[in-house]
């Protein structure tokens, strides 16, 4: 929570540009002009604040970053004095008043602004900075905290989503070197298969050790952590407990003791890299390397969901990285069976409205050759949209690509199977069922291949002729 102390000009531009990023906001001023207006975005407290009573009634005690922002030397003064009293652990900015360089000097204040050097978009880029060093505070505490009480069990397990990507496996690396930063040891474990072949290819030259969820005990470990992570859809495995989650998706419904979810931004590994730059620690070239494609791989270079974060953490890892292991990552050799489910997604492919590919690929091994054939649909003159879909095991993948803007194919898998993603690429996975049943493979195609195309088509709002 962040409390504002003092709606002048100054405080009225501040909460505007903060306001977009932090929900949980209260103004605190003797007279406030439209109150039940602003009611409805924030929590208005009218009165004198430098009362014990008003402080309280503001819950400043529970405030994570307190603004004291009003004009008045002496009001200015007697806030500050109450608020350190009241929350020293909170983070203060305060405003300089000018003729006064000694306001605050006994003062735990632990910024004072100067309006005439600062403007209002400095304020709210210091509280920007105050919160991400608060998290990271909390991050540490809750690491060490396992670490002092986990006995004979090891401290953290890191935990990726199922069937991981450059992103998710790039962003447990940075968790366990930062845990290890601060004396934490950890692993990280994965469910379903690395089976793209630029993801074998990141962890074979990159070194990377991960573990097979399957061989692991999880009440072994006192912290649980997820990264790239915060849906039940993903989760590689059951969890009675889970401490931390790092995610970038829109679609979360699990909560942890620290969450940092930011669905604006392009890929967990820019927030990790986020981390590094405000903890002023240097990632190893193979880390850095393993982050830059994480970001870049779930951005499309750049191209989709980027935010100015994203540009940032490529920006500051761009002179760690090693070229030629990017290289080497990024253009791996295509396995055989790759190459096979690519040959039927084409093979197979049934166009609809003239753009809209749908292909099924049957029974594969490899779950992730789907969304590699649908990459490579997607090349097809004409086509600007590509569904690609197969049996693995006892499970239909289906992995799905667009260039047409007017369509959300993470919206549109949600709605029709409860899969996620991307505005432009998504996927979904959903049990056989009752198809299991069905011995005959040109049956079960016909069947498969009808009960898909239908829901999709369906979701998207087009009739088939």
């Amino acid at each position: 929570m962040i409390v504002v102390i003092g709606y002048g000009t100054l405080g009225k531009k501040v909460v505007n540009l903060i306001k977009d990023y932090e929900k949980n906001i209260t103004i605190v001023d003797l007279k406030i002009d439209d109150v039940d207006e602003l009611n409805k975005q924030f929590n208005i407290i009218l009165g004198d604040a430098t009362k014990i009573e008003t402080l309280k009634k503001a819950e400043i005690d529970k405030a994570d970053i307190i603004l004291i922002l009003t004009n008045s030397p002496d009001v200015n003064r007697k806030i500050a004095e109450l608020v350190c009293e009241l929350n020293p652990k909170s983070y203060k900015l305060a405003r300089a008043i000018s003729g006064h360089p000694k306001l605050y000097s006994d003062l735990n204040i632990d910024k004072i602004i100067n309006i005439i050097e600062s403007g209002a978009k400095d304020i709210a880029k210091e509280i920007e900075n105050a919160k991400l060093k608060r998290k990271l505070v909390f991050l540490k505490n809750i690491l060490l905290r396992s670490k002092e009480k986990c006995g004979d069990k090891k401290p953290l397990l890191i935990l990726t989503h199922k069937n991981p990507d450059p992103d998710s496996i790039a962003s447990a690396i940075a968790l366990k070197t930062l845990a290890e930063k601060w004396g934490v040891s950890s692993d990280i474990a994965y469910g379903g298969n690395i089976g793209y072949d630029k993801n074998k290819a990141m962890v074979n030259a990159l070194g990377i050790n991960l573990i097979d969820i399957e061989k692991i005990n999880i009440d072994n470990y006192c912290c649980i952590a997820l990264v790239d992570c915060s849906s039940t859809q993903q989760l590689p495995t059951e969890l009675s407990k889970i401490n931390i989650i790092i995610d970038h998706h829109n679609t979360s419904d699990l909560t942890a003791e620290y969450m940092d979810i930011r669905p604006d931004v392009g890929a967990t590994a820019s927030i990790l890299t986020q981390y590094f730059m405000e903890l002023d620690i240097e990632p190893t070239r193979n880390l850095a390397t393993a982050l830059f494609y994480g970001i870049q791989s779930d951005t499309n270079y750049f191209r989709i969901k980027v935010s100015k974060l994203d540009f940032e953490a490529a920006s500051y890892l761009q002179p760690y990285i090693d070229t030629s292991l990017l290289d080497m990552i990024e253009n791996p050799e295509i396995s055989t069976e790759v190459m096979e489910v690519i040959a039927k997604a084409i093979m197979n492919r049934k166009i609809v409205k003239g753009n809209i590919a749908l292909a099924y690929v049957g029974e594969i091994n490899n779950r992730d050759a789907l969304p590699q054939a649908a990459d490579f649909l997607l090349k097809m003159e004409g086509i600007s949209t590509t569904f690609v879909f197969g049996i693995v095991n006892d499970e239909i993948h289906i992995s799905a690509r667009t260039k047409d803007l007017r369509l959300n194919l993470g919206e549109i898998l949600n709605k029709a199977f409860g899969g996620g993603g991307h505005q432009t690429k998504a996927a979904a996975r959903i049990p056989l069922g009752i198809f299991n049943e069905v011995k005959d493979k040109e049956a079960l195609r016909k069947l498969v291949e009808e009960a898909i195309k239908n829901k999709i088509l369906k979701i998207i709002g087009i009739k088939e002729e």
